[in-house]
């Protein structure tokens, strides 16, 4: 992906900007929880390594940096730890990366691959790479996310089929999941996703099941790549067994234009799936004509694909019923909606929008916004990356270029205390550990 310089180097009018904010981030309590997570981390992928420097020369040419870099390698993409003590661990890795998880006992950790053909595993301790597991071979591709289960004995990841254009069967277009060893990513066992290119997915709260976001979209029969907005064949939700690998229930959210992308999920009726939108430049510039305050190009995608609102959906498998979340306000702020978590104490689900600076909260039960807020009134903009942090009191939020905010769960203060500001160049998901 190209990003222009220029649109991150250009400053927006953030003073004007704040003052239009609907509800602001308030400053947290003074106690100081610091002392709980002096331990724990939080893992960024790093998408544009060409713009990161160390110890004066680029990081793909440090020793500190690329040791895991085969020469030749055509793909390497950057992984940054941000501890809480104030440690800053980063790496390359030879991974097409997208989203990170690590194992609950910490004894491992995986970098998904998106698009890309290899995955790699890695210690979260010191980010020395431990294996590289391919895709599926033959044209299979990562669908870009991963989950641990049996305690860490297991990671499940999601892996897309080849590209090709519709031809009149779903099922050619089904992605699947591979059940890997953690450490060797050796594939044990390969489910269907019965969903077309998969790429969230989640572990439900008993982990009985596996929910699964399949995008839905196929490539054009004429070019072979795809196009704006998106042909979208079969968006679905789909909930397998991780037992059996055995369909238990799919939801087709779209066949037209509208992807469905990424969710999460509690129980069976606490299920939360973000879906996408491409417009075109005058789309685009239709859907900005009352921002008045001059404003940079999106630099979370890339020139000519631009993020239209899309609702954020509540699913209730239980009932086989789809719910638009929501009001016709927040509606148009949902661009690019991109991590999610569902938060079972509080029954509620936190959601980013990069493409408009907003963080949401969700009622769990209803759909309603909760909350919503501007983070560029609290110094942040393009959040993208949402996670609970390990002592059950806190989330935090990522911009997608630099710096790193912690709220309180439940209330969602800001504890600019716990506030980091270390730069990741460029990112969609994050975990902590």
């Amino acid at each position: 992906m190209p990003i222009d310089r220029r649109s991150i180097l250009t400053g927006g009018a953030l003073l004007a900007l704040a003052a239009q904010a609907a509800e602001p981030a308030e400053a947290a309590p003074s106690a100081d929880p610091r002392r709980t997570l002096r331990d724990c981390a939080v893992y960024v992928p790093g998408y544009y390594p060409e713009s990161a420097f160390a110890n004066g020369k680029p990081v793909a040419h440090n020793h500190r940096f690329n040791r895991a870099i085969r020469k030749g390698e055509p793909i390497k993409k950057m992984l940054t730890r941000v501890g809480f003590d104030g440690s800053i661990r980063q790496t390359l890795l030879p991974v097409a990366a997208h989203d990170v998880e690590v194992a609950p006992d910490r004894s491992i950790g995986v970098l998904c691959s998106m698009d890309g053909d290899q995955h790699s595993s890695f210690d979260p301790e010191t980010l020395e790479m431990a294996a590289v597991g391919p895709s599926l071979g033959n044209g299979w591709r990562g669908g870009g996310h991963a989950v641990y289960v049996d305690g860490g004995a297991t990671v499940i990841l999601s892996e897309r089929a080849p590209a090709s254009p519709y031809q009149g069967s779903y099922e050619r277009h089904y992605g699947r999941l591979t059940v890997r060893d953690p450490k060797t990513l050796k594939t044990k066992e390969v489910y269907s996703t019965h969903g077309i290119d998969p790429h969230d997915i989640r572990l439900t709260a008993d982990g009985k099941h596996i929910v699964a976001a399949n995008y839905g979209s196929t490539v054009s029969e004429k070019t072979g790549a795809h196009t704006i907005p998106r042909t979208v064949v079969q968006a679905s939700i789909t909930v397998i067994e991780v037992s059996s690998g055995k369909l238990v229930d799919k939801r087709v959210t779209g066949k037209s234009n509208v992807e469905l992308r990424h969710l999460a999920a509690g129980r069976l009726d606490r299920i939360f799936a973000i879906q996408a939108l491409y417009g075109s430049d005058h789309d685009d510039a239709r859907q900005l004509a009352g921002e008045n305050v001059a404003y940079e190009a999106d630099i979370t995608t890339e020139p000519g694909y631009n993020y239209m609102a899309a609702a954020t959906l509540k699913y209730d498998a239980e009932r086989g019923k789809v719910t638009r979340m929501g009001d016709p306000v927040s509606n148009r702020l949902m661009r690019h909606g991109l991590s999610i978590r569902y938060d079972d104490v509080f029954d509620e689900a936190i959601a980013t929008y990069p493409s408009s600076h907003y963080v949401m909260v969700f009622d769990g039960a209803t759909g309603a916004v909760s909350r919503k807020f501007d983070t560029r009134t609290a110094g942040m903009r393009y959040p993208c990356g949402v996670t609970f942090l390990p002592d059950g009191k806190h989330y935090a939020v990522t911009g997608h270029w630099e710096n790193m905010f912690v709220f309180e769960r439940g209330t969602h203060r800001l504890g600019r205390e716990l506030c980091l500001y270390p730069l990741f160049f460029g990112h969609s998901h994050i975990t902590a550990a």
